[in-house]
């Protein structure tokens, strides 16, 4: 019996091996080039840019919905737009943000409506990417239940390290890349490409979760502690995705009016006609990005301004 056991635990050794062999080795030259690895300049943004500062929190609905540019002509505010991808989840977002916040600073929250039908220790790939990929020093930022999610996500990910496909014959990404992003986090490559064809979302399913709202009203705390200020948004949005889950976005709505938060816009302002869109319900092509960058302007001086 004892011999049988050895020659089990022999046969079997190479698979935890394999395993802690993946982890540690370094990040392979294909996800060396994805879009995570933005976050490491956007992080440099948030440390090194200076006051007056306006700093943009969501998924891509933000860097692929925004002209940083204009917002910094118009309201004489340096912008950080810190967006990449809505499934490395609100939480972590809002948690790796609050480190560089700064007295002055301005945030503009704007999540995915995906997001208030999420849990908050919701893991994905992106998000176990983010501390394995991009910097393991991100790990701080995750709780025991967001480390717990991210766990199903590593044997995949392992496997990678040893597919001759990551390091080899790959081409980089011209529009979800690293290199997709200008100096204020604005993905900027698909602006003179023509519209893709995509399919509307269907309708958002799960139950509203209140805990989204109260940790918005959590950092909005931190945040007047530290002397800076919070709006929320609505993120843009195509129409009939929009029309698919108007029950969903309308409780959102009512959820956001109801708490303590300091709201900007409506829900029905930021819903795009297909004509601004350019690849998914959420991201803007060029004439859409420079429609909602005008619209958001206006509301943050409305808001701004009923401050005063």
């Amino acid at each position: 019996m004892k011999k049988f056991i050895l020659k089990t635990l022999v046969f079997l050794s190479p698979i935890p091996l394999a395993f802690i062999l993946g982890i540690l080795l370094p990040t392979t030259p294909r996800a060396s080039k994805s879009l995570l690895m933005a976050s490491i300049g956007k992080n440099s943004l948030l440390q090194n840019t200076p006051s007056p500062r306006i700093i943009f929190v969501g998924g891509s609905n933000l860097c692929f919905g925004l002209d940083s540019k204009t917002i910094k002509d118009s309201l004489k505010l340096n912008p950080i737009n810190t967006a990449i991808h809505a499934l490395i989840g609100i939480k972590y977002m809002i948690d790796n943000t609050s480190e560089y916040i700064q007295k002055g600073d301005i945030v503009i929250l704007v999540p995915e409506y995906g997001h208030y039908y999420r849990g908050l220790d919701a893991g994905s790939e992106e998000l176990m990417r983010t501390v394995f990929d991009v910097d393991f020093m991100n790990i701080k930022h995750l709780n025991l239940p967001q480390l717990s999610n991210i766990v199903p996500f590593l044997p995949k990910y392992i496997l990678t390290k040893f597919k001759i496909s990551e390091y080899h014959n790959f081409k980089d990404s011209d529009i979800y890349s690293v290199n997709s992003f200008n100096q204020y986090g604005d993905t900027y490559t698909h602006l003179e490409k023509e519209q893709e064809h995509f399919d509307p979302y269907s309708t958002i399913g799960g139950e509203f979760n209140d805990d989204v709202v109260r940790y918005f009203e959590k950092f909005q705390i931190e945040l007047n502690k530290k002397g800076a200020s919070l709006y929320v948004s609505f993120p843009c949005y195509q129409e009939a995705s929009y029309n698919n889950s108007i029950i969903q976005i309308r409780k959102v709505q009512e959820e956001l009016r109801k708490s303590k938060l300091q709201i900007i816009g409506s829900a029905e302002k930021y819903k795009m006609p297909d004509s601004l869109l350019y690849n998914t319900p959420y991201h803007l092509n060029k004439k859409g990005i420079e429609y909602r960058t005008m619209m958001m302007i206006e509301d943050i001086k409305k808001a701004q301004n009923n401050k005063k």
